[in-house]
């Protein structure tokens, strides 16, 4: 058994340590590029969303490579993602490749039982170990990453922050045991302490949307990085840590932190319309009163709850005096129209600060 599975931002570091420590054989798929995108959506149906094209391009070209089980995410409520195991599982079969797909469903206890099943060899304390060492990566995977997207900001030379984080991800996937994350996670941060400043006070925007766009840069077209490279401190609303604590473990302290942001979207959108729809509301009012100077809100084309979400952004923008732009993506979106629409947003931010 070759195992495999989709690429979203750095959750392969994750899920690599993960499996590859229950003694799987593990085939990550190669990294997202144009072909990619286009094999995906090739095959996939037209109206179907970014992420199950992209995520289908990444299962062949793993299938392809040798992998024959993939590994992939379930989901519940109204957004197509609880669908898309289903849907891509046909298109393959279809397509005659010969494979398993396992899915996993945001239940912990769903989880572990389908760890079980894939190493069904793997001890009690091999499973804890295997948990622990990829959680202890997902977490300072995020916390470095967030300290870069500060930094990044009034870096003097550019790209000096990326090639930081890039340093210590390599680190950072090379560990083998927990213990080693924490001394690699103080090394960098004080690596990136020492990043020399432009001496400017960057612009703060908030990054809210749907995960699998804001978290996958080939995806959306490194709006961070170009948003920092234009003096822009980029707050990103979700991470992984976020997803797998808040929606898996169902982890009390995230679980507090979401109702919070339900709370401050309760006079806009007083329930959940799946996906991060409640979030991005939410977010953006808090960021508002927080005294952001913008928010970017990002979502694949045709993505149902962001599109509710977007509707009502436009008063929530006008309630609480705080600018949005919203950014849909789709195998279709070019480098010039996006960096075209971040230049002239973040003029406008530049121009509301001196007013």
């Amino acid at each position: 058994m070759i195992v495999t599975f989709p690429h979203m931002g750095p959750l392969y570091i994750t899920l690599k340590s993960l499996l590859s420590t229950l003694g799987l054989k593990v085939m990550a798929p190669p990294p997202i590029t144009k072909k990619t995108v286009e094999t995906g959506a090739r095959y996939a149906p037209e109206t179907a969303c970014l992420p199950l094209k992209v995520t289908l391009g990444n299962y062949i070209e793993a299938l392809e490579a040798g992998a024959d089980t993939i590994v992939t995410c379930g989901g519940v409520g109204p957004c197509r993602l609880g669908y898309y195991a289903q849907v891509q599982q046909e298109i393959l079969t279809e397509l005659n490749y010969k494979f398993t797909m396992v899915v996993i469903e945001p239940d912990v206890l769903q989880v572990i039982k389908t760890i079980r099943q894939l190493a069904p060899q793997a001890g009690v304390k091999s499973v804890y170990r295997a948990f622990t060492l990829a959680g202890a990566k997902m977490n300072t995977l995020d916390r470095l990453g967030d300290m870069v997207r500060e930094v990044r900001a009034t870096e003097k030379l550019p790209g000096t922050a990326d090639t930081v984080y890039q340093e210590a991800v390599a680190e950072i996937e090379a560990a083998s045991e927990p213990g080693e994350l924490p001394d690699i996670c103080d090394i960098y941060r004080e690596k990136l302490l020492q990043v020399e400043k432009n001496g400017q006070v960057p612009l703060r925007i908030g990054l809210v949307g749907e995960i699998y766009v804001m978290l996958e840069n080939f995806v959306n077209l490194d709006l961070e990085q170009r948003l920092g490279r234009l003096g822009v401190h980029v707050h990103r609303t979700m991470s992984l840590t976020d997803y797998v604590r808040t929606h898996l473990l169902r982890n009390k302290p995230y679980l507090a932190r979401y109702n919070e942001i339900a709370t401050a979207a309760a006079p806009y959108l007083g329930h959940g319309v799946g996906g991060h729809g409640l979030r991005s509301i939410g977010a953006t009012v808090e960021m508002a009163k927080q005294g952001f100077d913008g928010i970017m809100h990002v979502f694949p084309f045709t993505c149902m709850p962001e599109v509710i979400a977007k509707n009502i952004l436009h008063q929530t923008s006008n309630d609480h005096e705080i600018p949005v732009l919203s950014l849909a993506f789709d195998e279709q979106s070019a480098e010039a129209g996006v960096v075209t629409r971040l230049e002239a947003f973040v003029d406008l931010l530049n121009y509301r600060r001196r007013l």
